[in-house]
């Protein structure tokens, strides 16, 4: 079976290893990682932490040629965002609203970007080889039912803080805001890898339940 090239567009390297192990696990395949490429920020063996980041560098991405010219090398692009900033220009999204209307906004104002960007007839060509991964609030909330079996696993908010919390409870290492390790992410997204767990996991988390759904609408039939 020809598995597909995934390209991924997010914010930092930290979230590409968690949705490098999303697809593992949602392919139940651990020699996914060599159809992964990182696209932005971009990563090499030589520069852990990789190149700057940020939610404004996948909108600058997604207007580039760069973004353009990814579909020549990729069967599917996956574009990470998380929500924790979408209320500020040029989105402007009111963060209150469900999570499944936040979502579908945010998706509908990505569509509008490369429209401008290349063309309503760009969008229509590729509209069906991306994939939307839209964080509610922010990709720590998709940790944590991985750590907590409570209703913690389901919240949307403060989950950085959440997640150091349980951290600090089982004597680990908190994940430092300002200079946050691969590695770190790495190993706490790791049960992703596993089918089952990623189940679980999409089942308690609104958003992360989204993504799971939309990469099996994707996927389902391609390979």
């Amino acid at each position: 079976m020809l598995m597909p090239t995934i390209g991924l567009i997010a914010e930092g390297p930290t979230d590409h290893v968690v949705l490098e192990n999303i697809l593992i696990g949602h392919f139940d395949d651990y020699d996914m990682s060599q159809y992964i490429r990182y696209l932005q920020p971009l990563r090499d063996a030589t520069d852990a932490a990789g190149s700057k980041g940020g939610w404004t560098r996948v909108l600058e991405y997604c207007r580039s040629t760069l973004f353009r010219d990814a579909f020549e090398e990729n069967d599917f692009l996956i574009i990470q965002i998380d929500t924790d900033r979408l209320n500020e220009k040029p989105f402007e999204l009111n963060l209150a609203q469900p999570v499944e209307i936040l979502i579908e906004q945010a998706v509908q104002q990505f569509e509008q970007l490369i429209i401008l960007a290349f063309g309503v007839e760009f969008l229509t060509d590729h509209r069906m080889r991306i994939i939307f991964a839209i964080a509610v609030n922010e990709i720590e909330c998709w940790l944590l039912p991985l750590l907590f079996s409570d209703k913690t696993a389901s919240a949307t908010n403060n989950c950085l803080f959440k997640l150091n919390q349980q951290l600090s409870t089982r004597k680990e290492k908190p994940i430092h805001p300002k200079a946050k390790a691969v590695r770190q992410y790495e190993q706490l997204s790791r049960d992703f890898c596993k089918p089952k767990s990623l189940v679980v996991a999409a089942q308690k988390n609104p958003s992360l339940g989204i993504f799971s759904r939309n990469l099996d609408l994707q996927f389902h039939g391609q390979i």
